[in-house]
């Protein structure tokens, strides 16, 4: 793929090391792939130039930590809206909380805040979380078909490889893997990272049950404060909106 068509969806930072798998045999085989399932009429989420908007958003040479989910949300309002906005478990086209956001704010509250933080609030749309936070919020698979979860995760496997091994590899930047999919990912990830594995939220969502974090937010915040002395705010500050 031709570099120059790619470069505007990612921040500078990014570009150093992006720019060799965009013009890999890999990157030609997975748009191929993708521009033919356009032409047979599949709806992809999310919308083709929010692909990527994850490293638009945070910078490489600022990212503090690295959360991996399954899929962008495969639901579509109307037929044809696709709710997900290229954030990880991100709902900031529609503004309304999907279940699996909704349970992972819940455990973030009661992980790092003993169940109520009075100032916080909880914001369905992540750009925070990404834009001032620092944290990469990406997912195994970048697109998915509508109403099919998880069917993309074998085309993007070569992308997440050069992303975690390459790129990001011995950056010592804090990962969060969430789900089994994701899971897999971590014979990618460079020694001497910080990983962790967690249930996805969407299996205690299924359940209405509460999701149990381990501690893990808190960790990856501590790790955060030591290596650039300031801690992640998972939750957003009303003050801060």
């Amino acid at each position: 793929m031709e570099w120059s068509k790619f470069s505007p969806f990612f921040h500078e930072s990014w570009h150093p090391k992006i720019k060799k798998w965009v013009e890999s045999s890999d990157c030609d085989k997975l748009y191929t792939f993708l521009k033919e399932e356009s032409r047979r009429g599949v709806l992809l989420a999310p919308l083709s130039n929010l692909t990527y908007r994850a490293f638009k958003e945070t910078p490489l040479d600022e990212c503090r930590a690295i959360v991996i989910g399954l899929c962008p949300y495969h639901t579509f309002l109307n037929g044809n809206i696709s709710v997900a906005d290229g954030l990880a478990l991100s709902c900031g086209i529609t503004g309304k909380m999907q279940p699996s956001l909704k349970v992972l704010t819940d455990a973030w509250e009661k992980e790092l805040y003993d169940g109520l933080c009075l100032d916080c609030t909880k914001n369905p749309d992540l750009t925070y979380l990404a834009r001032d936070e620092k944290v990469l919020l990406i997912n195994a698979a970048l697109t998915t078909p509508k109403d099919k979860a998880g069917a993309h995760v074998s085309k993007w496997e070569g992308f997440m490889e050069y992303l975690l091994s390459e790129v990001v590899g011995y950056t010592g930047i804090p990962t969060i893997l969430l789900g089994k999919e994701a899971g897999k990912l971590s014979r990618y990830v460079t020694p001497f990272t910080h990983y962790w594995e967690l249930t996805h939220p969407s299996y205690f969502a299924r359940l209405n049950q509460e999701m149990d974090t381990n501690g893990v937010f808190k960790a990856v915040s501590n790790i955060v404060k030591q290596n650039n002395g300031v801690s992640i705010n998972w939750l957003q500050k009303v003050e801060d909106i």
